[in-house]
């Protein structure tokens, strides 16, 4: 009899819901529900739109011994550019079937060989030849440039030839009559010259790359090839590769002076951009001119123009195309300076820097959606920090020049510009 009462009681209560009064019931349509009703809107903030907008550029975050590339170059208007290059990893024994291991008795035919980089490579019309001197001094990779061998905090040490670096006799040489993806250069007295190399009680001063004449050839660190001819076995030569350990070039040119009005990516000395926005609360509509609150909103889309001011002066162009992408910068630039910590890399916003296509008053879109939507989150009643960006070139010292870009300080045509497509946030309420 329980179970019979508690169903009855159960259904008695269902049917007094069900007959209930419908008045009171809230009714929405499909087209009123949250968000639905709250348009996609667009604005493009330039400098002049925001409370402060500061930018700028530093450089010497690379410099030549840390390009993949040697610049080599003499008899043209615009620079003079000498390699140098240091082998130490070299082996000095052969193992000869079936137990027998021999040191050299004669190191022979040796040769450098290099992989030319045809795109940036520009030959005089009778052809370019392309040295091997010693160098008669030692010098320090990072540091070294066309006045010091060494440059370090403690110690400065000048060229003992001058200004240029200090180079002995020519050991080997090629004349290029045309582009070629290969260059080899045969040392003579390698023998000798390999044994230096070996003797660790003195400074292996290397190789100078120069060019003997006229013209200009990018190349790519190089390896050596040499025989090696056993005392176990003269009859016998085995040949050994190594790599070389140490590369960088020197050149006779100081960069230009940075201008208020420009910013610069790349370059061997790596240049980068920075940038810091402080953004209002709310931003002009494009196309209407409503104000309309962008804290809170949904950040659809976020992208900062920069703006082409066209090629750098020679030899300061970007003479090949490379990639760049936005970083957050983890505090104010304006007091850290070119030390100023370089956070994460800002998902999507890599780029490509093609020289080709930057005319004057081009401009090239980077996505920083990512940073905006961090802006945007920020609790109302909590001021959000400043947007803070870097712009690099990733990997750095892939090109000799840079490019330039308008700055907030220059000319209004070439400002650069934030262009934030977003949805305004929406307030739902019962009735």
């Amino acid at each position: 009899m329980r179970i019979r009462f508690r169903v009855s009681l159960l259904a008695i209560l269902s049917l007094s819901i069900a007959a209930c009064d419908r008045e009171g019931l809230v009714e929405v349509l499909p087209g009123d529900s949250p968000g639905q009703a709250a348009p996609t809107l667009e604005t493009v903030i330039d400098p002049t739109d925001v409370p402060a907008w500061i930018d700028t550029a530093f450089f010497g975050f690379a410099g030549p011994g840390n390009a993949t590339f040697l610049a080599v170059e003499e008899g043209t208007p615009d620079l003079v550019s000498r390699g140098l290059i240091r082998f130490t990893s070299l082996e000095d024994t052969v193992f000869l079937p079936p137990d027998t291991l021999s040191g050299a008795l004669r190191f022979d035919s040796a040769r450098v060989v290099f992989n030319v980089d045809t795109a940036r490579t520009v030959l005089a019309s009778t052809g370019t030849t392309v040295q091997l001197a010693a160098v008669k001094q030692g010098w320090d990779r990072g540091s070294a440039d066309w006045v010091l061998a060494v440059d370090t905090p403690t110690t400065a040490i000048p060229w003992t030839d001058g200004p240029g670096g200090s180079f002995g006799s020519v050991l080997g040489e090629t004349t290029m009559t045309e582009e070629t993806d290969s260059l080899v250069i045969w040392l003579s007295d390698s023998d000798s010259l390999l044994r230096a190399w070996l003797d660790t009680s003195q400074v292996n001063k290397g190789l100078g790359v120069l060019v003997g004449d006229s013209g200009r050839v990018f190349l790519q660190l190089p390896r050596l090839h040499y025989n090696i001819v056993p005392e176990a076995n003269p009859d016998v030569a085995v040949q050994f590769r190594a790599l070389a350990t140490d590369g960088t070039f020197i050149y006779d040119r100081t960069e230009l002076a940075l201008s208020p009005g420009e910013v610069r990516i790349g370059g061997v000395d790596a240049w980068r951009a920075f940038y810091q926005i402080d953004l209002p609360d709310s931003v002009t509509v494009t196309g209407s001119g409503e104000r309309v609150i962008l804290r809170g909103a949904t950040i659809n889309k976020a992208e900062l123009f920069i703006v082409s001011l066209g090629a750098p002066p020679e030899p300061w162009d970007a003479e090949a195309n490379y990639e760049a992408d936005a970083n957050d910068l983890v505090a104010d630039f304006t007091v850290l300076g070119p030390k100023t910590p370089v956070g994460e890399t800002i998902f999507p916003s890599a780029f490509e820097i093609v020289p080709d296509s930057l005319a004057l008053g081009t401009r090239l879109p980077i996505d920083i959606t990512a940073r905006i939507q961090d802006w945007a989150d920020v609790p109302r009643d909590v001021d959000p920090p400043p947007v803070r960006v870097a712009l690099r070139a990733r990997p750095e010292a892939t090109t000799f020049g840079y490019w330039q870009f308008g700055a907030a300080g220059g000319d209004p045509e070439y400002y650069p510009l934030l262009r934030i497509a977003f949805t305004p946030a929406t307030e739902f309420k019962f009735p």
